[in-house]
């Protein structure tokens, strides 16, 4: 069926391959994460650096498949593609510093720096680790103060729990 130029049986086709491929990229990524993550300590760090994986993968599909149904309905891409290499460049020089402590997260969770639940210091302020994330630490005092450290800006830890 064409309307306007419009091939529906192509836009389909497309939009069941994309659903097709995110449904066996969260499927492997949750067998694999499930599988090294058992009964292994560093099964916390595994689930979050598989989150990440998962939201990458997810964000690639759609952007492909919109392209491709974009393409479908008649319009030239090329500009598209050109305006968002210009706004990623935009919106990377205006989100540095979010980009600065995720990557510094990945490496905290890649190189296991330390785990939940290790007494650390961090930047001067010592605690027990309650949460890590690609963006943050959350670090609990002995006043019972919550301490949100961007890993960015970690400059040097110091852990008491490893050996």
């Amino acid at each position: 069926m064409e309307i306007f130029g419009f091939t529906f049986s192509k836009s389909l086709v497309i939009l069941v391959v994309a659903v097709v491929v995110w449904l066996a990229s969260q499927l492997l990524s949750n067998t694999f994460v499930t599988a090294l993550s058992s009964g292994t300590p560093t099964g916390k760090r595994l689930r979050t650096l598989g989150s990440l994986a998962r939201t990458a993968t997810s964000a690639v599909i759609t952007l492909v498949a919109a392209f491709m149904i974009i393409r479908e309905l008649g319009f030239d891409i090329a500009p598209l593609i050109a305006s968002a290499g210009i706004a990623g460049l935009a919106i990377g020089f205006g989100a540095q510093t979010l980009v600065k402590d995720v990557i510094a997260g990945a490496f905290i969770l890649i190189e296991n720096q330390f785990d939940e639940g290790d007494e650390i210091e961090i930047n001067g302020k010592r605690g027990v680790v309650e949460k890590i994330s690609l963006r943050i630490v959350s670090l609990r005092d002995k006043d019972s103060a919550l301490h949100i450290v961007p890993n960015g800006s970690i400059l040097m830890v110091s852990n008491f729990s490893k050996k």
